[in-house]
């Protein structure tokens, strides 16, 4: 066990020298250029073969005219390139800004015309309905296509280091907000609360590499989401990148086997479907040492069987890109008891501790501190928050509170200390005159074994609950009848006040690019589909039926 410890020791003293993300970047070529580097759809890159290409890279940008400040656009696939484009900006020091494939052409459209790009790195097939209004909302822009035109213009450029001064205070990427309640905001962050949220995360993750094996990182999340906090923890390590064109369970699965995958960051959809995917016994995972998951509330009965599944390898934290993470952890040996088995749903469902350095406080709406156990707005303070929404003084104003970044989520501190995440305020429901937070109900949804995915939304005056089937139910069983029994077994599980009014199944609930479920999508399938004639009502003397047992914590 010394030589881990060493590794980590000088792991995280080098972290606490480095002051740039360009400098973590050239440490990395430095110290690994025969290790495996980036892997994706063209094979797989070596630190040297990545530098090279980065280096070419950022060496167009300058014989193009581009210097340290201009804003590099991206339009891009979950593909190397995304990664490519990042590093040659950590090199020359231009900031670096991206837009999701599955977000709206024409929202991209919008924000580069409020950011004002200096390059537009793209995928012609993705910028093809905006390129032509791109070029002429912004005459002097550059422009590479991805293909044949990027390789060319690397091919063509001799490989040169970035000359520019480079300090931690300087921004360094835009990051977007997700968009899916409106237009996405513009965070610039710079390389100090970058490389701060990075030495937060060193204190509790061990970035070293696994024992008598390869060290491999996949990306279970976009990179132009919250799978960017994975670039600066993969370089300081020399591990590899390995990045998938989709997120769907196979597709992971199968990346895991073929590259040995050590660590995978996924998002709590990406192991919903992993645990519903039946071929998953056919795939070797035994090489997964690590699984870091976020982006959105995790289902704790979910997280109890992949535990039961996989083991003890499961690690969650709470932030968002306003206040970066680590806010709290919820760390591995947190969800198991001295066993290795899951710890009851109460834990589970929690998100955790908050870290030391930072403070949460749940609030009122007229920003007054409530007591222990009473639920309000959760807010923090943290030294890796946002400084502001890129030009947007107004939304800034409305998130940043005398330096408490208020999250938009409702919550709650238990007598232990672990913070209950309930959800977004604006998600609520209303039900008999009284607000119901959906996650309270869909917790105890999933704990019946045939959900897959659980949705309480607003359809009407009614609060209704929107399944998904696991693949086992979905062709043995009749969801008409189906959907009494759930409501029924729910009528037991849940106190009067907290009961939905209505069950529906449905094949798949929407999801965002990032794996989220959207309930607003949702509100709109109900919305749209024909009125049916109403179910027998459920009552509080209903027995459940023996066929349909609740899953164990």
């Amino acid at each position: 066990m010394a030589l881990p410890s060493l590794r980590s020791f000088v792991a995280r003293f080098m972290l606490n020298r480095l002051r740039t993300a360009r400098a973590v970047a050239r440490l990395a070529y430095l110290r690994n250029p025969d290790k495996p580097a980036l892997i994706d759809r063209r094979g797989t890159l070596t630190y040297a073969q990545l530098q090279d290409r980065v280096h070419r890279l950022q060496a167009w940008m300058q014989a193009q005219g581009v210097k340290k400040g201009d804003v590099v656009f991206t339009l891009l696939p979950e593909t190397g390139e995304q990664y490519e484009v990042r590093l040659a900006t950590f090199e020359n020091g231009t900031i670096f800004a991206s837009f999701h494939k599955h977000l709206p052409a024409d929202a991209a459209l919008t924000t580069m015309g409020r950011v004002k790009p200096t390059v537009f790195i793209h995928d012609p097939l993705l910028s093809a309905p905006i390129l032509q209004a791109v070029r002429e909302k912004l005459p002097g822009l550059r422009t590479l296509a991805i293909g044949e035109e990027y390789e060319k213009a690397l091919a063509q450029t001799t490989p040169a280091r970035g000359t520019a001064e480079v300090h931690e205070d300087d921004i360094f990427a835009l990051h977007m907000t997700s968009g899916t309640t409106g237009l996405p905001k513009s965070i610039g962050y710079s390389n100090r609360k970058y490389l701060d949220s990075v030495r937060f995360i060193s204190r509790s993750i061990n970035f070293t590499p696994p024992v008598g094996g390869p060290d491999v990182n996949m990306l279970g999340l976009p990179l132009t989401g919250p799978g960017s906090g994975l670039v600066l923890p993969t370089l300081l390590s020399g591990a590899a990148l390995v990045m998938p064109e989709d997120f769907s369970a196979t597709t992971l699965a199968g990346l895991i086997q073929k590259h040995r995958v050590s660590r995978a960051f996924l998002s709590p959809s990406a192991i919903i479907d992993l645990l519903d995917e039946p071929t998953l016994d056919q795939y070797d995972l035994s090489s997964l040492t690590h699984v870091p998951y976020g982006s959105e509330m995790t289902p704790a009965p979910k997280i109890a069987e992949a535990i039961r599944r996989f083991g003890p390898i499961f690690q969650q934290g709470y932030g968002c890109l306003e206040a970066l993470p680590p806010i709290t952890w919820l760390l591995p040996h947190e969800h198991v008891d001295a066993q290795g088995n899951p710890l009851g749903l109460e834990v589970l469902s929690t998100v955790g501790r908050v870290m030391p350095g930072v403070q949460v406080v749940i609030r009122s709406d007229d920003f007054k501190p409530l007591p222990q156990g009473e639920m309000g707005l959760i807010t923090v303070l943290t030294p890796v928050r946002f400084d502001g929404y890129w030009l947007d003084p107004e939304k800034t104003s409305e998130t940043l509170r005398d330096g408490w970044v208020v999250m938009g989520d409702l919550g709650y501190f238990d007598k232990a200390g672990y913070l209950h995440v309930l959800g977004r305020s604006a998600d609520r429901v209303s039900r008999n005159g009284q607000l119901l937070n959906p996650r309270e109900v869909e917790e105890v949804a999933h704990t019946h074994p045939s959900v897959k995915e659980a949705c309480l939304v607003q359809h009407g005056a009614q609060a209704v609950l929107v399944l998904s089937l696991r693949q086992s139910w979905r062709k043995e069983h009749d969801w008409r009848t189906l959907e009494g029994e759930i409501a029924q077994y729910l009528v037991q599980q849940l106190p009067a006040h907290l009961q939905p009014d209505d069950v529906r199944i449905v094949e798949e609930i929407p999801r965002s690019f990032l794996n989220k479920m959207l309930r607003r999508e949702v509100r709109l399938m109900l919305e749209a589909a024909p009125p049916r004639a109403a179910a027998a009502p459920a009552t509080t003397s209903a027995a459940v039926p023996a066929s349909i047992p609740a899953v164990a914590p």
